[in-house]
């Protein structure tokens, strides 16, 4: 049985159209399924592992990435097959290197049901797919499997990556490869500077301590905040539906 997760953005007239759409193509195909719609105040963790335990095996979020995490907060180790259909432009990096397209498209995508087993990032108990940016301090100390130490650099950034594009300054992480990747950034470059190439270092678990100062922490854009964050992955632990066009391999 298939189960779809409207986020309450979509809910409104601007998505009127593409959702009837939507529906109409995912009943022409035979996978259409039940809807639930997340709304303020409502607990999206509830209804969806009630939908699970009366039999629920695929959950689809409709919407963009935010709705895919809440999504996987709320499956948890549930054995059931995600997937998405991205209704904006915007928000929608995961729903890219899986090779989602926007709209109705994605509809002939689920049904074709490439299913893989993808890494889960998690960073102080939140899951994450892409990745977890910490705002770092000047005593920040990043612990890398109990073996050796990273020393962040004033005006640097700190990012826990999972699944994301290559970009001037690091290579793509790799969401099957039973590893997440410490980054760190250094932004202390001006115009008269040449950027330094980030320092990259693939982990199964590592400690990050801030040395005191409470600081910011964005897990795949929901925000955060603490003192000591511990990372890990957990390889092949989410079922996955991706597009021919995914941008991994």
């Amino acid at each position: 049985m298939y189960y779809y997760v409207y986020d309450e953005f979509v809910q409104g007239q601007k998505f009127e159209r593409e959702l009837a759409l939507v529906e109409t193509r995912l009943t022409d195909l035979g996978i259409s399924g039940k809807i639930a719609r997340l709304a303020l105040f409502r607990d999206p963790g509830e209804f969806i592992r009630d939908a699970v335990a009366q039999g629920a095996k695929t959950v689809i979020a409709v919407g963009d990435d935010r709705t895919l995490r809440k999504v996987i907060d709320a499956v948890g180790d549930e054995d059931v097959v995600l997937g998405i259909i991205p209704m904006t432009k915007d928000n929608n990096a995961i729903a890219d290197i899986l090779g989602m397209p926007q709209g109705v498209t994605a509809c002939d995508i689920l049904s074709g049901r490439i299913v893989e087993s993808l890494d889960i990032g998690v960073v102080s108990g939140h899951r994450f797919l892409h990745t977890a940016i910490i705002q770092t301090s000047p005593e920040m100390t990043v612990e890398c499997e109990g073996q050796f130490k990273i020393y962040p650099p004033k005006k640097s950034t700190v990012e826990v990556r999972n699944m994301t594009f290559a970009d001037a300054l690091a290579r793509a992480a790799n969401p099957i490869d039973g590893k997440i990747e410490i980054v760190v950034r250094d932004g202390g470059h001006s115009v008269f500077r040449k950027k330094t190439p980030a320092t990259l270092v693939p982990v199964t678990h590592a400690k990050i301590m801030t040395g005191g100062p409470t600081v910011d922490l964005s897990v795949d854009g929901e925000l955060f905040e603490g003192e000591e964050f511990h990372v890990s992955v957990l390889p092949g632990r989410i079922k996955m539906i991706t597009g021919k066009e995914r941008k991994f391999s």
